[in-house]
């Protein structure tokens, strides 16, 4: 597998909510470790009727972002759970992982919409190809440009000017927010300590202090240092590297 294509897929992946449903519990659990590596957050269901209590509990507060599921399983099989979970949304990507490789399965979640036919057994090149058909549909890269990525694992969403981590939203005051909106507009450049005061405060009452103060607050509240000082002159945002 290319390093270079699965850091790529890795980049659009990793901070979506994944909803895995399977019976087996030898496979469940394979899957399992390579799913890891493309998923931080995952939600596993044992049959359909789990994965369809997930997927309601789940559809009005923090939504799944993508569907991998079975299709035979007891109590309410994979095609029956689709059904179900179409007639709420249609637009959720939802990948087959199944053993069945007959026309009849296949045209039937067809017929249901799903985005992904993988056949098992599979392995990891085999899950990343389906995974970036996706990307490349723009199901799961379609918001990418309002997500920035930040060191220490955090993401800012630009539209909705929040900082998150682990999913969860960091909670900011207004010139917290106003600090990180005035280096993600300006692309994370080094800028001054009165460039930073001007936009920040606006008494015109320069004071440098009252921004060592906010990003001191701030490296205190997140533990960690997103905003880089740099000596005599003011601070950097700290993007994410990929390798």
């Amino acid at each position: 597998m290319d390093k270079k294509k699965l850091e790529k897929i890795i980049y659009y992946t990793q901070n979506l909510r994944l909803l895995y449903i399977e019976d087996n519990i030898n496979v469940r659990n394979q899957t399992l470790k390579m799913l890891k590596i493309f998923f931080d957050t995952i939600d596993v269901a044992n049959n359909g009727e789990e994965g369809l209590f997930l997927f309601k509990k789940n559809n009005i507060s923090s939504s799944f972002d993508l569907i991998i599921t079975d299709l035979e399983m007891p109590i309410i099989d994979g095609i029956s759970m689709i059904n179900t979970i179409r007639s709420i949304d249609k637009q959720i990507p939802i990948l087959i992982f199944s053993a069945h490789s007959n026309t009849d399965y296949f045209l039937q979640t067809i017929s249901i919409g799903i985005d992904g036919y993988v056949l098992k057994p599979y392995d990891i090149e085999t899950i990343s190809n389906a995974l970036m058909n996706i990307i490349e549909k723009n199901r799961l890269s379609n918001n990418e440009d309002d997500i920035v990525h930040l060191e220490y694992d955090f993401i800012w969403k630009i539209k909705e000017s929040l900082l998150y981590k682990d999913n969860k939203v960091v909670k900011l005051t207004k010139n917290e927010i106003k600090l990180f909106t005035f280096f993600i507009n300006s692309k994370g450049t080094l800028k001054t300590y009165d460039t930073i005061e001007s936009f920040i405060f606006t008494d015109f009452n320069s004071n440098n202090k009252r921004i060592r103060n906010l990003v001191s607050r701030l490296k205190t509240k997140l533990d960690c240092e997103l905003f880089e000082s740099i000596y005599s002159y003011g601070y950097k945002l700290k993007y994410k590297k990929f390798i």
